[in-house]
C-alpha cells in the first residue's frame, strides 16, 4: 500500500461509480447518484505536519430541487445543495491510502442516505425573506417543490404592491414569477 494523492483519490472515487469534476478555481469535486438523491463531496488530500489529511464537504440534493433552482435563477449550474453537512468527512494518517478513500466514499454515500428529504425541504421552505446569499433562491425552490403557491402568490402580491419583503436585490419579480409557475406545476402534478 502506498500514499494516494488527489489524483489518485480521483481515479479510485471514479471506480466506485463517483462522476469527477473540477470547479473553476482548480477545487476536486465527485458526485454520486442514489435512487433519489445525489451527493457531492468536495474533497483534497493535504500533509499536515507528520500526517497526511483527506479533508472534504458534502452536500446533496435532488434532481427536482437542483431543477427548479435553476430555472427560478435561470443561469448558473446544474447542482445546487439541499443539504450541507456540518463537519464533512476528515481523515488523519501517517498516508492516506486507497481503503481511506474507500471509507471516504461508503461514509459519504451513507450520510446522504440517513438525510431526511422532507425535512430539509420544509427548512429551506421556512428560511426567512430576509436570508443572505443563495439562501433566498433555496426558500423560493423549496416552495415551489412542495407546491406552495398561496405562499408565492403573496410574494408576488407583495412584490407589485412594492414591498420586497427584505429579500435580497438580485432577487426579482422574474424570481418570483418564474417560482410561482413552477409551484403550480408541482401542486397539479406536472
Amino acid at each position: 500500500c502506498r500514499a494516494v494523492k488527489t489524483t489518485e483519490a480521483t481515479k479510485i472515487l471514479k471506480q466506485l461509480g463517483w462522476s469527477a469534476f473540477t470547479d473553476e478555481v482548480g477545487d476536486k469535486f465527485t458526485q454520486y447518484r442514489l435512487v433519489d438523491r445525489s451527493v457531492q463531496v468536495i474533497y483534497g488530500i493535504r500533509k499536515g505536519g507528520l500526517e497526511q489529511q483527506f479533508e472534504s464537504t458534502l452536500s446533496l440534493t435532488t434532481e427536482a430541487f437542483s431543477a427548479v433552482c435553476l430555472t427560478i435563477r435561470a443561469r448558473g449550474g446544474s447542482y445546487t445543495p439541499l443539504v450541507r453537512s456540518r463537519k464533512g468527512l476528515h481523515y488523519h494518517f501517517p498516508e492516506i491510502l486507497e481503503e481511506h478513500v474507500r471509507q471516504a466514499s461508503d461514509d459519504a454515500i451513507t450520510w446522504a442516505q440517513e438525510q431526511d428529504l422532507d425535512k430539509a425541504l420544509q427548512d429551506c421552505a421556512a428560511l426567512p425573506t430576509t436570508a443572505p446569499g443563495a439562501r433566498p433562491v433555496w426558500h423560493l425552490g423549496a416552495l415551489a417543490v412542495l407546491g406552495d403557491v398561496a405562499r408565492l402568490k403573496s410574494y408576488q402580491a407583495s412584490f407589485e404592491a412594492g414591498d420586497r419583503l427584505g429579500f435580497v436585490n438580485y432577487v426579482t419579480m422574474d424570481y418570483i414569477d418564474r417560482a410561482v409557475v413552477l409551484a403550480e406545476q408541482s401542486a397539479a402534478g406536472v
